[in-house]
Order: C-alpha cells, then structure tokens, then sequence
C-alpha cells in the first residue's frame, strides 16, 4: 500500500499515473482537505479501459482512488458491461466504497448496501 504525506503528494501521483491522458477529480476531493475514508473519484479522457481502485494512506487516513475510463469528455457510457472476473472486482469496490462513506457518515443504508454484496 502505498504512503504519502499530504495531499500534494498525492496529486503528483495522480499525475504520473494518469499523465499521459487528461483527467479530472470530480466529487469534493478536487478542492476540500482529505479526509479519512475518503474516495477520490477520477475521470481519464482519451483511453478506454475497465475501472482502476487502489486504497492508499495520506498520513493515517485511509483514502480509495476510483478511475473511471472514457474516450472523451462528451461520450460517457450510461452503464459498463463486465466479465464476471472484472464483475467481482468491481462488486468488492462498491463494497469499499459503502463502507467508507458509512464510516465517514454513520448512515445505515450505506450498510445496508455493503451487506447486498457480501451476501
């Protein structure tokens, strides 16, 4: 798992990852302080590929990077087909992500929906 220091760091990774396409923070982690559980929602333009999620540390904060991929701006799919490999690493992060945003918020129907896909 990788560490960084702040959230600086962590933009000049983003960068080298997702350097070569343009892309985008969306969501309230482009212009508020990290916080922890986190997730940080990014869209990369110019390149077409199934989703990418890596968990990493700012400090003792834990923080999940989503990456949506489109081959442009405008031309946004509405929903993604999956193989059933890439269906299950995609129902593990959705899992992830309720479950931060109810450690972030305390509100039960995040639960509710990290308990559909576990069972």
């Amino acid at each position: 798992m990788k560490k960084f220091k702040d959230k600086k760091q962590v933009l000049k990774y983003l960068q080298r990852l997702f350097g070569n396409n343009e892309f985008a923070i969306i969501g309230s982690a482009s212009n508020k302080s990290f916080k922890n559980f986190l997730d940080i929602d990014i869209e990369v333009y110019g390149k077409f590929d199934k989703p990418y999620y890596e968990i990493i540390l700012v400090g003792n904060k834990l923080i999940l990077i989503s990456a949506y991929f489109y081959k442009d701006k405008k031309n946004k799919p509405k929903k993604d087909t999956y193989n059933s490999k890439q269906k299950i690493k995609r129902e593990c992060q959705l899992a992830i992500d309720f479950m931060f945003k109810y450690l972030r918020t305390k509100n039960k129907k995040y639960l509710e929906s990290v308990q559909k896909r576990i069972k």
